[in-house]
């Protein structure tokens, strides 16, 4: 019986995100699972729901100490891991420091090293300008193969050249995309749940409650927006070390009983069927996975224009700076509220390469073929 292909997928850490989903989506529609013996390597400051979904799903999940806790451990217990391991295939999706993780994958005899590029940061600081230059050089020279969740994500680890000659290979955030479509008993479902009315208007968020997401700044549209449409609710879907301060911020704001926490879901599909409009005000991102889930759901969708124009798939997509009043925000979203959804989104998901069960294809066969 032939040896299974080894595969680490190392991750910063695993809660309800934009990484997780993608590693769930794809590994779990490889047409030959039984083919892999897939690792999930996280530091530790996990979401035990999160660990649970991969554990349910087949793989190994191996924790080992988080780098800000001590680099000098983890690094010790990554390469202790992958000695151990024998890995044929390290995947790093920590993008600017992949390189470290993809230089111990090489020590210990792994030949397919994959640096996966998942943001786009941004920063004024020429200081952190300056680190990141050297960690971006670092990379590049670290891995056989780059990859990107899309453009922006791409031209920020490996840059404009690399991505326009194709030497950086773009994996589409696929999903399963029936899964995701516009469910009227799901909507009502979750409706009565948390007590919203038929008719009360819900605005959405699917996002860790970190920096990057920029919460406060989405309670401050929503506050100007209940104002205006007392019938509303805010729904805020994810976990996060911020996410105390959030309730916080939420109560002084005097909004405790319209802003709704459901902390991680298994069924988030139905949470988009339950929203009326999507709203993700990043300060920064790559490609997020939840804005093709949203656009799925054929919800109307407000992003802030920091985030990858791309991700722009059925024209459905409004871009807006988060430097803006919070009030422009507003007036757009009272704009799409009477938008009537459209059965057929999926198709277009579909001939845009969007669906997981087409593109799972892709990383499954970059797996097997091992030098």
């Amino acid at each position: 019986m032939p040896r299974k292909i080894k595969v680490a997928e190392v991750v910063s850490r695993l809660e309800s995100g934009g990484v997780e989903s993608m590693l769930l989506n794809y590994l779990g529609h490889f047409k030959h699972p039984e083919d892999f013996d897939i690792h999930i390597i996280t530091q530790d400051i996990n979401d035990e729901r999160c660990i649970k979904q991969f554990q349910d799903a087949g793989y190994t999940v191996d924790v080992i100490t988080h780098k800000r806790k001590s680099i000098l451990k983890n690094v010790i217990e990554l390469y202790r891991l992958m000695h151990s391991e024998r890995f044929n295939v390290v995947h790093a999706h920590t993008t600017l420091t992949n390189f470290y993780i993809l230089w111990i994958a090489r020590l210990t005899g792994a030949k397919k090293l994959i640096s996966h590029s998942h943001n786009s940061f941004v920063s004024k600081s020429k200081v952190k300008q300056a680190i990141w230059s050297v960690l971006k050089m670092l990379n590049k020279a670290s891995a056989n193969i780059w990859m990107a969740c899309g453009h922006d994500a791409g031209v920020f680890l490996y840059g404009e050249k690399a991505v326009r000659s194709g030497k950086v290979q773009i994996l589409n955030n696929a999903i399963e995309l029936e899964k995701y479509a516009f469910n009227p008993e799901a909507r009502d479902r979750i409706r009565r749940e948390y007590n919203i009315g038929k008719t009360d208007y819900v605005i959405g968020h699917v996002g860790r409650f970190m920096k990057q997401k920029n919460h406060k700044y989405l309670i401050d549209i929503f506050a100007e927006f209940n104002r205006r449409v007392p019938d509303s609710y805010l729904l805020l879907l994810g976990t996060g070390e911020l996410e105390d301060e959030i309730h916080h911020y939420v109560n002084e704001r005097g909004l405790s009983d319209r802003v709704i926490f459901t902390g991680s879901v298994a069924n988030v599909e139905d949470f988009y069927s339950a929203m009326d409009v999507f709203v993700l005000p990043s300060l920064y991102e790559g490609f997020p996975v939840v804005s093709v889930e949203a656009q799925a759901a054929d919800l109307p969708i407000l992003i802030s224009d920091n985030v990858d124009p791309s991700c722009d798939i059925t024209n459905n997509v409004n871009f807006i700076p988060v430097n803006l009043r919070f009030t422009i925000w507003v007036n757009e979203i009272i704009n799409l509220s009477t938008q009537k959804r459209n059965t057929l989104i999926l198709d277009v998901l579909k001939t845009k390469n969007y669906d997981i069960h087409n593109e799972s294809k892709k990383l499954e066969s970059i797996y097997k073929n091992v030098d």
